[in-house]
């Protein structure tokens, strides 16, 4: 892991499905997004890291966005 987005700024997979070949029918892409897998073609995974680097942070400064406290009852 080189890097994480801050909590809530990653990227938003929705706004590329209409670039990425793993999605044929972007009307359906939620469905194939269930599969406990999902293999990115090379250009698909590439699209993807050249979309995302921008937004990595160094985990140390990153990580303590992600811990959520449990909700009080």
């Amino acid at each position: 892991m080189s890097g994480l987005a801050p909590f809530r700024e990653g990227l938003v997979l929705r706004d590329l499905v209409p670039r990425l070949s793993v999605f044929p029918d972007p009307a359906t892409w939620s469905v194939r997004m269930r599969r406990a897998s999902l293999t990115l073609p090379p250009a698909d995974a590439e699209l993807v890291r050249t979309e995302l680097e921008p937004l990595l942070r160094p985990y140390g400064e990153t990580r303590e966005g992600y811990r959520w406290e449990p909700a009080a009852a």
